[in-house]
């Protein structure tokens, strides 16, 4: 059996220790309710015998339902114990039908409300979702009433031929048809707990699928798939602030050093850079080698992703320095905001979501002007101008020749 499977089969068990545990507390309840009541109430118009006897049955009751209750909570919990349980709920239900036999006679005893209340156990058990209890509660009560009509109560012929209802025919019928409740108990407690099965199956495995898919793209992208009606992303267009963030040194440092510790190094990185970037609501699209693109504003409530993505690539520089700075390394970015194309890329065996256009490109391609410029953070004039006024130290860096680009373009240095 898989942990998973243990997971569950523990849990349900707990579960089903504690629906016993309160079915026993309940009766503890209701039969001090009802003793305390009689006394009151009815005391002084039964006569000793019957009123001995209905003590005899409390003294024995209470501490039965006490001592099943404190051994669940002391961990002592088994399958037995929860036929004992519903067994002593039965035969409350025949006790009340012979003192109502001894109090009243045997046609009140079988007319009147107690022999009702045999259908009430079997039914409880359906919604504690144990099919094979209530098939037992089913069988115990149509015993025992059968039992006491045929042994105890034995209604004479003139009181059958006065009374046609308590004829062993119309009597077998009710057994016929507490047994029948059993069944039908039986039934919808399988059907309920299959559906709840199947619904906590489902839910683990949908959690599981977002864990597993979330390791790979946003968990935002996790949600648009789910929710789209074919599970497929269709291309659209929208406007985020983009970043462009690398290791500056990396290549000089990777060449020196292992693979092993040049892997642990960038896991511990983009640890970091995921962690930051999420808690400021953007998305990390994907890894670049030693660099990632990430976006802002897509898919999300985000009405100010240049605020958040400027903040996040504060926060990350500040987050990787003890990382990175004993190795010679550290953090570079760029950042624009405008409109891009998002969506599935690629063949329909295999795509990946991104986003691209015109500012993408552009986004990237400044990135690499941080080395020439001997700057950290750049950012174009459209991200800027998103960014509220005094929230950041924002320096003029003037108009700069882009590669692949006709004309400068103007640009800033956000700075710490």
């Amino acid at each position: 059996m898989n942990t998973g499977a243990q997971y569950s089969s523990v849990s349900f068990t707990d579960r089903e220790a504690q629906a016993e545990k309160i079915t026993c507390l309940v009766w503890l309840v209701v039969i001090a309710f009802t003793y305390t009541f009689f006394n009151l109430s009815f005391r002084d118009t039964v006569d000793e015998s019957l009123a001995s006897n209905i003590t005899l049955l409390v003294l024995v009751m209470m501490p039965a339902f006490a001592i099943i209750a404190m051994l669940i909570s002391a961990g002592y919990y088994s399958s037995t114990i929860k036929y004992i349980n519903t067994f002593l709920q039965v035969s409350l239900v025949s006790a009340a039908i012979l003192f109502d036999g001894m109090a009243q006679g045997t046609a009140y005893a079988l007319s009147s409300m107690p022999p009702m209340a045999y259908a009430l156990v079997p039914m409880i058990t359906a919604f504690r979702l144990q099919p094979m209890l209530g098939l037992f509660a089913g069988a115990v009560s149509s015993i025992q009433f059968l039992l006491i009509y045929l042994l105890v109560l034995k209604p004479s012929p003139e009181l059958i031929i006065e009374i046609p209802s308590l004829s062993f025919e119309v009597t077998m019928m009710k057994v016929v048809v507490l047994f029948s409740l059993g069944v039908a108990s039986s039934l919808a407690a399988r059907s309920l707990k299959n559906y709840f099965e199947n619904f906590t199956e489902s839910t683990e495995m949908r959690n599981r699928l977002q864990r597993n898919f979330g390791r790979f793209v946003s968990p935002e992208i996790v949600t648009q798939i789910e929710n789209s009606e074919d599970g497929m992303l269709t291309s659209t267009e929208q406007e985020a602030a983009i970043v462009f963030g690398d290791i500056r040194g990396f290549t000089n440092y990777s060449s020196k050093v292992s693979s092993r510790e040049v892997t642990d190094l960038l896991n511990a990185y983009f640890e970091i850079v995921c962690n930051i970037v999420e808690e400021e609501k953007g998305m990390v699209n994907k890894f670049l080698g030693d660099g990632y693109l990430a976006f802002f504003g897509l898919y999300s409530n985000d009405d100010t992703p240049c605020e958040s993505a400027a903040r996040a690539v504060l926060r990350i520089k500040k987050a990787t320095n003890a990382l990175l700075e004993p190795h010679g390394l550290s953090t570079g970015a760029a950042a624009n905001f405008g409109k891009i194309i998002t969506g599935e890329m690629g063949s329909r065996g295999r795509c990946e979501f991104t986003g691209i256009g015109a500012e993408v490109n552009l986004t990237s391609r400044l990135e690499g002007l941080n080395k020439r410029l001997k700057s950290d953070f750049l950012v174009t004039q459209d991200f800027v101008g998103k960014l509220p006024a005094n929230h950041f130290n924002v320096k003029y860096r003037g108009e700069q020749a882009v590669r692949g680009l006709d004309q400068d373009v103007p640009l800033f240095e956000v700075l710490p």
